[in-house]
């Protein structure tokens, strides 16, 4: 079975997702989305998932730099949570640590034209790490 694959870099204003999938192994930049309230983020979610098909979900997880769990982790765990019992899509988590670094880096030395959207840039690069290690 081809899994489709939706990344979801989560701020607690603004999110980003990427999409990949398990044949290709890649990912793209979907976009990001600034949300009022959780119940519309949900909503969201729900609505990107239903219209692209989407069967897994990884959530990327800003642990600290010794790997422990911090407050924003612990909110992401709580959200998945809800989003799990509103769909029967699998969730997952995978480190996201750096990818805000990540990206300016990329955007600095390689000079490459990139959406103004950290966001949806740091979806992509959890979604590949995820795909590379878990896959």
């Amino acid at each position: 079975m081809t899994l489709k694959i939706l990344s979801i870099d989560y701020g607690v204003k603004h999110v980003g997702f990427a999409i990949g999938n398990s044949i290709s192994k890649s990912s793209n930049i979907f976009f990001s989305f600034s949300y009022k309230g959780k119940i519309q983020l949900l909503k969201k979610i729900i609505e990107v998932c239903d219209e692209w098909g989407i069967n897994r979900i990884v959530f990327g997880m800003p642990y600290n730099i010794d790997g422990t769990k911090n407050k924003m982790c612990k909110e992401i765990e709580k959200f998945s949570k809800k989003l799990a019992i509103e769909t029967d899509i699998e969730i997952f988590f995978q480190d996201e640590t750096l990818t805000s670094m990540e990206y300016k880096i990329d955007k600095k030395n390689n000079n490459l034209f990139l959406p103004e959207d950290s966001h949806g840039y740091a979806a992509k690069l959890t979604l590949e790490s995820y795909l590379r290690e878990q896959l």
